[in-house]
Order: C-alpha cells, then structure tokens, then sequence
C-alpha cells in the first residue's frame, strides 16, 4: 500500500523517488500522531488540512504559502489528494 502512495507523489512533476519516499513516511508519522492526541483547530479547520499544510511546509512551502495552495481544493479529499492538488497548483 505505501508503494501505491509513493507512486502518486512520484507522478507530480518534480517529485521523484525519495522525496515521494520521505513525504509518506513523514505523512505516515502525522496521521498517526493526529489520532493518538488531539489537534486543536482554528476557525473550522480540520486536522486532515493542518497534516496537508504541515507536509506542504515540510516540502519547503512557507505557512502562507501552502495555506494558499490548500485553499484551492476540494476539502473532502483525503489528505493525499489534498497534497497532490495543491502541489500541481503551485
């Protein structure tokens, strides 16, 4: 199942291999993280966004940058699909 994840990220352009590797591994560690504590949530925002943004900052997006970018998709995708649009966006 990671392969399948990783093979997503590898598919935008400019992500190759390793950097795929270390976005779901670093994604992997959130979602886990985001369900063993609470997230505490700004103005309607749901944790999924927040794990979106921070992997967005982890791949060298300012805050206000990968909130723009986030701001542009479907909030009912899965945090994945939330990155992958947001990263073909930009």
């Amino acid at each position: 199942m990671a392969l399948e994840h990783r093979a997503r990220f590898q598919a935008i352009p400019g992500i190759g291999r390793k950097t795929a590797q270390r976005v779901v591994l670093e994604l992997k560690e959130k979602l886990a993280a985001g369900l063993s504590e609470s997230v505490p949530t700004e103005a309607g925002a749901s944790s999924p966004l927040l794990v979106a943004r921070d992997a967005l900052v982890g791949l060298g997006y300012t805050i206000v940058e990968a909130e723009k970018a986030l701001s542009a998709v479907d909030r009912e995708l899965p945090v994945e699909e939330r990155i992958k649009q947001a990263l073909k966006a930009a």
